[in-house]
């Protein structure tokens, strides 16, 4: 099985709540895709045969699983259907011809009046797992912040794994090198309180900044009880979900948050060295993965 990794990338993933710029669009576009591949949670449609197309299907329905197991569960009316394009320019191309999308993305989009994610081969599974998870939040967390929109599915974007006896491990938690690179000097001048409290999107705040809040609380070891307290509706007395999760006010969370920040900066080095989301056939090969890119897995 051949390891199938995300692509090294700086970009801005993008999701589509509503275009009214979007063409009406009938389904003769699926004569493109000559290969189908359906199972339990999407339905694939590739343009060619690939060394890829494999591993990003059987990785789709294991990270279903992973989330329901793990995080929460992520109810919807699957199956999700995935256009994969041979590369950047026919996905772009495709999108403005079939969708009538003038400003394309770079990697992948959700269109949620469709229910598709339109991609291509070697956007990575990174951009897989961010996208995909849109449609799950908007579906089972309807009652999180603005910032938690990007700030939720940008978290799984980043993640090394194996697979074990036909089940997917993953390991989360790992920061984004190029997020952390655009951030700059600014990183450990976020302002907790700001970007919580925002009510814009994007606004002043960007995907990477509020991916920070998430690292924080899964540093802290509360992105899980944040995520089910949404979805349970629980603020537990506390204003936000993020103070109920946190189990403590904000005054309270913003020192151990600033020294979060630095701790963050003071690890760009380390950081700069990580490669793309990465999934390996078995145990053993990750275990030499990990050990070569120093990549730790004690804290998940």
């Amino acid at each position: 099985m051949k390891i199938w990794s995300g692509a090294s990338i700086r970009a801005i993933f993008y999701l589509v709540l509503l275009l009214p710029f979007v063409a009406v669009s009938s389904e003769n576009y699926l004569k493109e895709f000559s290969i189908h591949r359906q199972t339990r949670y999407f339905d694939f449609y590739f343009v060619k045969e690939s060394e890829t197309n494999g591993g990003i299907v059987q990785f789709a329905d294991g990270y279903i699983d992973i989330i329901n197991r793990d995080f929460f569960k992520a109810d919807f009316d699957y199956p999700i259907r995935v256009l994969v394009l041979e590369d950047r320019a026919h996905f772009k191309a495709f999108l403005q011809r079939e969708f009538g999308i003038k400003e394309t993305p770079n990697f992948g989009i959700y269109l949620y009046q469709y229910k598709l994610f339109a991609t291509y081969g070697s956007s990575g599974l990174g951009t897989f797992a961010h996208e995909i998870m849109h449609p799950l939040v908007e579906s089972n967390l309807k009652n999180r912040a603005v910032w938690a929109i990007e700030g939720i599915p940008t978290f799984f974007e980043k993640f090394y794994g194996y697979w074990a006896d036909g089940k997917l491990v993953a390991f989360w938690g790992y920061q984004n090198p190029w997020r952390i690179e655009a951030l700059g000097s600014s990183l450990t001048s976020l302002n907790l309180k700001d970007i919580l409290s925002a009510t814009d999107s994007p606004g002043k705040y960007n995907e990477s900044d509020r991916r920070m809040v998430s690292m924080f609380l899964w540093k802290e070891k509360r992105f899980k009880r944040f995520l089910q307290l949404i979805k349970q509706k629980d603020m537990q007395g506390y204003g936000t979900y993020f103070e109920a999760a946190m189990e403590m006010p904000m005054d309270k969370i913003v020192p151990s948050w600033e020294r979060y920040l630095v701790d963050v900066s003071d690890s760009r080095g380390t950081i700069a060295t990580l490669p793309a989301s990465t999934i390996l056939p078995d145990k053993g090969l990750f275990n030499e993965f990990a050990e070569k890119n120093q990549i730790s897995t004690k804290a998940q």
